[in-house]
């Protein structure tokens, strides 16, 4: 997944909106979104069929995990798959927890990586390139891509950044509009584009999920394809089969939103 947009804790009544897509080759074989067996309990991810992993997920706790690969000079295909990364945090019930977890990821055992985690309280990057670094991230607008983040920004990701942040501070009924939008955009350089149309590489799916505070909408909507060529369907029913699925003993679950 190559673009990750998360809004953190700065919209009224929803705890985290996520806007993501994932780029990658079309003979890569994947599965849209479903109720997948972690070693936690439950998560609802597509799959990445090759590897067995997921570039995002959500698991009944609320904790939401992404990853975006970076690039490296040369592949090490002996490294643990990345994806697997993503179904390791979801088997924890916080993303203070899932940072705490993979905070002692092995140097040198992982081809670089940005990893999100958010459960609507408190939100965290981790970034690795042979050793793991872990990053607090407080409220507000968020922009994931495939660079080092604490590098300059890429000419791609500071345009993002600035169409967010207007987003993100416009009128809160257009949010989803315009991160939809965005999903969708092109540039000259395919490279630069939201939606990257590439000859055999390309964005592959799209993604929009909101996480509301109870009583405020929640759902989530996904592309199979192209954004700008692809309709989002509803996954929402299976935001609510996430959550009666899952026997809690502690904390809060997902369910106070959809149930």
């Amino acid at each position: 997944m190559c673009t990750l947009i998360a809004l953190h804790r700065c919209l009224p009544g929803a705890s985290l909106v996520v806007a993501a897509n994932r780029d990658e080759f079309h003979a890569r074989p994947a599965e849209a979104p479903a109720l997948r067996e972690g070693t936690g309990g439950p998560v609802l991810a597509p799959l990445d069929v090759q590897e067995g992993g997921t570039w995002l997920g959500l698991n009944a706790w609320g904790l939401f995990a992404a990853i975006t690969n970076r690039p490296c000079p040369e592949l090490d295909r002996s490294r643990r798959s990345r994806g697997l990364l993503v179904m390791d945090a979801l088997a924890e019930s916080s993303a203070d927890r899932a940072a705490e977890r993979l905070s002692g990821l092995p140097d040198r055992s992982y081809n670089p990586f940005n990893l999100f985690l958010s459960d609507g309280h408190s939100a965290w990057l981790l970034t690795y390139e042979d050793s793991v670094r872990c990053l607090a991230l407080e409220p507000g607008a968020h922009v994931i891509g495939n660079a080092d983040p604490m590098a300059a920004r890429t000419a791609k990701l500071a345009g993002l950044d600035a169409r967010v942040a207007r987003v993100a501070d416009g009128p809160v009924e257009g949010v989803v509009a315009g991160l939809t939008e965005i999903c969708r955009s092109h540039d000259a350089d395919p490279f630069r584009s939201t939606c990257v149309h590439a000859g055999e590489y390309g964005t592959r799916s799209s993604l929009l999920l909101q996480l509301g505070d109870p009583g405020a909408e929640t759902f989530l909507r996904y592309a199979e394809g192209a954004p700008c060529q692809a309709q989002y369907r509803d996954f929402t029913p299976l935001l609510h089969e996430l959550g009666r699925r899952f026997p809690r003993a502690e904390g809060e679950s997902i369910a106070r939103s959809v149930s």
